[in-house]
């Protein structure tokens, strides 16, 4: 089974359109998207005009086999993450006043009012995301693989807090083997290529081809929005256990001494 993978696309229409088309040319089986399909930061990101939340949303439940949750869009509709041990949420943390979240965030975790744009969703579309699940487990044969947007407890990306280093990832491995998963795969790092995690190692992979080692692992790939970040999509073969990377060649829109991005 060949699986197209994408992620973090906030709203970009035309690389989504881009992305698609390189799945049908590759005559890909499945279509997963790892979360984000919202949330359009105004320092970071381009394509204010031509910018279609709804038509992503549209497009990814239309083409998608499975699709998670990811920081953005859980702010899109207001919805508290389930797995949130790394900051204790008010239950009516969207009520209040953004200096009291600020202060209590203590930046801890995201908040975005300050530089996101709303997304204009119907209320239709905003049911689909509020329904998106935060994991799913992908059964591919002689083994499952989770979906993520990024890594457990913080499955949606809505803390603050880097994987940097293996040891990180304890609650991960615990959680992967709980669901009897041997891979991870996730996004929310808009990392240019792909990153690679096993139980003692992190290894950085450009716009190329992997073969996947027969052991736990945890991988997060590009960003699909022209964004700060060289962006693409992933390709994944399950028989060959080979990940690929593609570029979509956008060029990077870049701010001079700043490349962070509220992820």
């Amino acid at each position: 089974m060949i699986i197209g993978i994408l992620s973090d696309i906030h709203e970009d229409l035309i690389r989504l359109k881009e992305v698609l088309t390189i799945f049908e040319k590759k005559n890909v089986n499945d279509i997963v998207c790892l979360g984000d399909l919202v949330g359009f930061s105004v320092p970071y990101y381009p394509y204010l005009d031509s910018r279609d939340a709804n038509e992503v949303v549209r497009i990814i439940k239309e083409n998608c086999t499975f699709c998670v949750i990811g920081n953005h869009d859980l702010y899109a509709v207001h919805k508290i993450p389930h797995q949130r041990s790394f900051f204790n949420y008010p239950a009516n943390w969207y009520g209040m006043d953004f200096h009291i979240r600020k202060q209590l965030a203590s930046g801890k975790v995201y908040l975005y009012e300050d530089n996101e744009l709303s997304s204009l969703l119907t209320s239709q579309n905003k049911d689909y995301l509020m329904s998106l699940p935060e994991y799913v487990v992908m059964d591919c044969g002689a083994y499952n693989i989770m979906l993520t947007h990024y890594a457990f407890p913080d499955i949606t990306g809505s803390s603050t807090h880097e994987v940097l280093f293996p040891s990180d990832l304890q609650e991960h491995w615990e959680f992967m083997i709980t669901h009897q998963c041997l891979y991870s795969f996730s996004g929310n790092d808009h990392f240019e290529g792909m990153r690679l995690f096993t139980e003692n190692q992190c290894k950085d992979y450009g716009f190329e081809e992997v073969q996947l080692p027969d052991r736990l692992l945890w991988l997060h790939g590009p960003t699909v929005s022209k964004g700060t970040f060289k962006n693409g999509c992933m390709i994944y073969d399950t028989e060959r256990r080979v990940i690929e990377a593609i570029p979509l060649y956008s060029e990077t829109h870049t701010i001079a001494g700043n490349r962070e991005v509220q992820r």
